[in-house]
């Protein structure tokens, strides 16, 4: 009989133990979740104060920045197509994948018309662009915007726009 309530007694203790460390990692797990809506949270936050600020500041992406000045300088002052859209599509499927240029011109033209200001568009890009690009992807970017000018009727700033565009990204202004 004594060895009976031993072995229950032993058997008791291990349950009562096995359902502590099993409530201590439900808690601890919790916990783990807790600590990473916070971050995410505050990633969010993050990320939409920068947005709230300006759709420009937001962009990390070299190819999302040449979408957004290349559309911002074809289609400063002038009613926007989908000509447009096919002009700076087609400038930069060279550099990026189908579906990051669809993704780049839908950013782009949202961007642009929440800022609504090309100078604004070229001064806020710029110095993205001009850190991560090197010389010869500089004047590509500036072969790009005329390439993309060519296929639609750009405003009469084109030229001033070009040389601000070439000026901000540290390049010989003509």
């Amino acid at each position: 009989m004594h060895f009976v309530l031993a072995v229950l007694g032993i058997l008791g203790g291990g349950l009562f133990w096995w359902y502590r460390m099993k409530v201590l990692g439900e808690a601890a797990s919790e916990l783990i979740d807790s600590a990473g809506r916070a971050r995410g949270y505050f990633r969010r936050r993050k990320i939409r104060k920068m947005a709230e600020h300006s759709p420009l500041t937001a962009i990390e992406d070299p190819v999302l920045a040449a979408a957004t000045v290349i559309f911002a300088i074809i289609a400063e002052d002038g009613l926007i197509t989908e000509n447009h859209f096919d002009a700076v599509r087609s400038a930069i499927i060279d550099i990026s994948n189908p579906w990051k240029a669809d993704e780049a011109m839908i950013y782009a033209k949202w961007a642009f018309a929440q800022v609504g200001d090309t100078p604004t568009v070229i001064e806020k890009t710029s110095p993205l662009l001009r850190e991560r690009l090197n010389d010869l992807e500089k004047y590509e970017l500036i072969d790009m915007v005329g390439a993309a000018a060519a296929a639609v009727p750009v405003s009469q700033l084109y030229g001033q726009r070009v040389r601000k565009l070439k000026q901000r990204l540290g390049l010989q202004v003509d």
